[in-house]
């Protein structure tokens, strides 16, 4: 009977190292796996923009109250300090050019469907950066502004709903002539650190059309012609000075490039303020995100699918429920061992 004791009190004490050891070794969320994710909602007055291509970039993270460009953007020289809702839309514009002009892949690529929507799902915390292309649609071109959105929530479901800014512009054959043109934030150069050039690209369509350099001699402005105004302009400055901030501004036909030093607290649009942006947790259906590394622009909707977002309110404690099950199972052991130790001194 004592060597039956003792091997049944080995065997148990074997499972009870193995179920420790794969309590370990099991993915922590396996039960709780992410479904943060962004829907874009594209629609402009009564038109629902169907076939309207989007590209998603992580492009930085929070840190403490600010935001960092993290990864591929971490040499970008935006502003984002002042995270105010019209300082956002510079910072995406901004934040876009330098993505255009590196070249940076896209983490995920879609279009939007019948009801004008893209999601993006499967997203961890982070800043994003969303850029569309334009879409035409019978006698009117129709091109989104870029977005910055933060995904940051305790709730492992998250969906973030954004209204993209769209700009509607009526096609037209005549030529259609462009200008960049650069300011300089700088104290008429108090520092002595201005250079005496830039050298800016000039992209259509994703693809580097130009590259210009602007100074004194053109009045640090360029102009260019194109043959209708079809097509996706962008500009980005190749090297941003070390001791400056860049922002770019742009509409249908006009771009500006500002150099601030970092001294100078104005963009020349007022001082600087401070908003609090908050976020709703709700929970999302899934859907899958197609990647592609072409460009341009879209001219016929392809085919997608997209689907139902249902929002309900999920009380989170933030406990994984991994570990209850091999704890049950350890503790029922422990028991089971004591009784058996029990058996053993009464028989003695």
């Amino acid at each position: 009977m004592p060597k039956i004791r003792k091997s049944t009190l080995c065997l148990l004490m074997s499972m009870v190292c193995v179920l420790f050891v794969f309590s370990w070794t099991v993915p922590r969320d396996l039960s709780a796996a992410s479904d943060k994710s962004i829907t874009l909602e594209c629609k402009k007055d009564d038109v629902v923009l169907t076939g309207m291509r989007w590209k998603l970039y992580r492009a930085g993270e929070r840190d403490g109250a600010d935001f960092v460009l993290t990864g591929d953007f971490e040499g970008c020289q935006a502003d984002l300090e002042d995270m105010s809702v019209e300082n956002i839309s510079h910072a995406a514009q901004t934040v876009e050019s330098f993505a255009i002009l590196k070249r940076i892949d896209a983490i995920a690529e879609g279009y939007t469907g019948t009801d004008g929507s893209v999601k993006f799902s499967g997203l961890s915390d982070g800043l994003y950066l969303a850029v569309g292309y334009p879409l035409e649609s019978g006698n009117y071109y129709y091109e989104p502004s870029p977005l910055l959105m933060e995904v940051r929530s305790d709730d492992d479901n998250f969906s973030f709903d954004a209204y993209p800014k769209i700009v509607r512009v009526t096609l037209s054959e005549r030529a259609t002539a462009y200008t960049v043109r650069k300011i300089w934030l700088d104290d008429n150069d108090l520092y002595q650190v201005r250079p005496t050039y830039v050298t800016v690209d000039i992209f259509k369509d994703e693809e580097l059309y130009d590259t210009v350099t602007l100074d004194e001699s053109n009045e640090w402005q360029y102009r260019w012609t194109a043959a209708d105004n079809s097509n996706q302009w962008r500009v980005a400055e190749r090297v941003v000075p070390v001791d400056y901030e860049v922002r770019i501004d742009h509409n249908d036909t006009q771009f500006l490039i500002r150099n601030r030093h970092k001294i100078i607290t104005d963009w020349g649009d007022g001082e600087r303020t401070t908003t609090t942006t908050t976020t709703t947790t709700t929970t999302t259906t899934t859907t899958s995100v197609t990647t592609s590394g072409s460009t341009g622009k879209t001219t016929a909707p392809p085919t997608s699918t997209v689907t139902t977002t249902t929002k309900v309110k999920i009380p989170q404690t933030g406990q994984l429920w991994w570990p209850v099950l091999p704890m049950v199972i350890g503790g029922i052991l422990f028991v089971m061992i004591g009784l058996v130790m029990r058996a053993g001194r009464k028989s003695e």
